[in-house]
Formats: structure tokens, sequence, C-alpha cells
């Protein structure tokens, strides 16, 4: 369950911990508390079995659930470190854009390519992935959108693997 809830900070918006700085304590706090949980439910379920020589099926538990939560914590120090980078960029362009524009700002801007006109429509889900991989998408958010994928997936086949693995083993 804390490997799960650690994955909430990756739908916080990142853009108000910029504009206003309400995701920062919110991520940041999330990661920490889930990761002193965790260590704090390793220790206490450590100390109330007997110390062996070998790998306990628990410790392998543990030091996964562990190396996913401390992922997400990571996760986020990717985001805020690009995040920043390309929040002061933006912010940067905006000081130095030319204020006097010489075309009317009430009209639409002109479009030149013809791809609001296709009537194609594409699957929320592929239309997600190819938002995932144009080039125009900040670096933070694509990190953001990966991890909302990647790491559900990583778990739940850890977790797969696992079962039968243990199972297996109870069974021999």
């Amino acid at each position: 369950m804390l490997v799960v809830v650690s994955w909430v900070s990756f739908w916080l918006d990142k853009v108000k911990q910029f504009l206003k700085g309400d995701a920062v304590p919110a991520r940041v706090s999330l990661g920490v508390t889930t990761l002193l949980t965790m260590t704090t439910q390793a220790s206490g379920i450590n100390s109330k079995l007997p110390p062996v020589s070998y790998i306990k099926a628990v410790d392998v538990w543990i030091g996964v659930c562990l190396a996913f939560i401390f992922g997400a914590l990571l996760e986020y120090a990717v985001v805020n470190y690009y995040g920043r980078k390309e929040f002061l960029r933006k912010e940067k362009k905006k000081k130095t854009r030319i204020d006097d524009c010489v075309c009317p700002s009430d009209r639409p801007p002109l479009r030149l390519d013809l791809s609001a006109y296709r009537g194609v429509r594409r699957l929320p889900i592929f239309k997600r992935i190819s938002e995932l991989l144009s080039a125009n998408i900040d670096i933070s958010r694509r990190v953001d959108l990966m991890s909302r994928l990647t790491f559900p997936l990583t778990f739940f086949s850890f977790l797969i693997f696992y079962y039968q693995a243990y199972v297996k083993q109870s069974r021999d």
C-alpha cells in the first residue's frame, strides 16, 4: 500500500509548484513520509524474526518496496530539477519578448498546418502516447507521464513474479 501511495505524487500538478509553491511541500512530504513509514515497518518486521544467514522472502519484498518508494522520490527530484530549468527558461523568454506586436491580438493566429482539420479521431490512449513522445513537451512533464505508466507496470510485474516464486517454493 505504501508503494502505491508514493505514486500519488506523479499526479500532483508540476505547474502549481512553480507558480504558487503548492505542490513542492506536498510531493516532498509524501515521498519522505512513505519512505520513513516503510523503513519503520521494515525494522519492526525484522526485529520480530529470528536472525538467519540467508535472505528471506520478506527481505526481498521489503527491499523492492523500499526501492520503488525511493525511486518515486528520486523521480520527483528529476522533475523538480528540469521543471525549474524549464520555468526559468520560459520566464527569460517572456522578459526578452517584444511586446509591441504588429498583428492584432484579438484575432486567433492563422494555422498553416491541417492537423486540426483531419477527420481521423484517435483513441485517448494513443493520443496520450503521442503526446508523451512529442518533442515539444517539457522534459519534466514527460518524466511524470512516463512514471505514471512505468512504475505501476514494473511493480505489478514484480508482484506476479514474486507470488509465483513464493507459491512454487511453498509447494516444494
